[in-house]
């Protein structure tokens, strides 16, 4: 009997030991050089022809830059902007730099997707700095953008199917077309 009362304390002591490790903040798994570097990415961009543009949810500024080299096509004619209820289609590219400096692409709607279009609500699960930037965007505009990780994948990061593809305090890049806008109340595009 006291064999079992052991064994049974010895298993509860190991199951509270893994749940307060579960609990704890991913900061162990990102080292400081990590975050230091991201930081300064941003630092970078916000003094090298990068404008700041506050999130609308008043958590930072993203950094962006107009472009014209990314997708071919129009030019920016019409003066209307998306709401955060409105729908969107959108090509783009996303990317984060490795301590190396090597680029590394983590989603993109060009490459092997031959420019295949996203269409989303603006509210539909963006990060943060993406949502700002498009609502700032006119259709035909073309950016690229500078997203610190409060604006992006926070100090988790991003997980598919339990592997790890951002870390946390990871600096976002993205080049971004917005093609066009749809208006939720006049529910010009419904998302299939």
């Amino acid at each position: 009997m006291n064999r079992r009362i052991l064994i049974l304390a010895v298993l509860f002591g190991v199951l509270i030991s893994f749940g307060s490790c579960v609990n704890d903040d991913d900061d162990s798994t990102v080292s400081q050089e990590w975050k230091t570097y991201n930081e300064q990415q941003v630092r970078n961009a916000s003094s090298s022809g990068y404008t700041a543009r506050p999130s609308q949810s008043g958590n930072g500024s993203v950094y962006w830059k107009s472009i014209t080299d990314f997708v071919p096509g129009d030019e920016p004619s019409i003066d209307r902007f998306p709401i955060f209820t409105d729908s969107v289609s959108v090509r783009y590219e996303g990317w984060f730099f490795r301590l190396d400096d090597t680029k590394y692409t983590f989603d993109s709607t060009e490459g092997d997707k031959n420019g295949m279009v996203l269409r989303t609500r603006v509210n539909g699960g963006l990060i943060d700095g993406f949502a700002t930037m498009l609502q700032n965007m006119k259709i035909d505009e073309q950016a690229e953008v500078c997203i610190p990780y409060l604006l992006g994948y926070g100090t988790v990061g991003s997980y598919s199917s339990g592997v790890q593809i951002i870390p946390g305090y990871t600096t976002l890049w993205f080049k971004i077309k917005l093609l066009n806008i749809y208006d939720e109340k006049k529910k010009e595009w419904v998302k299939k």
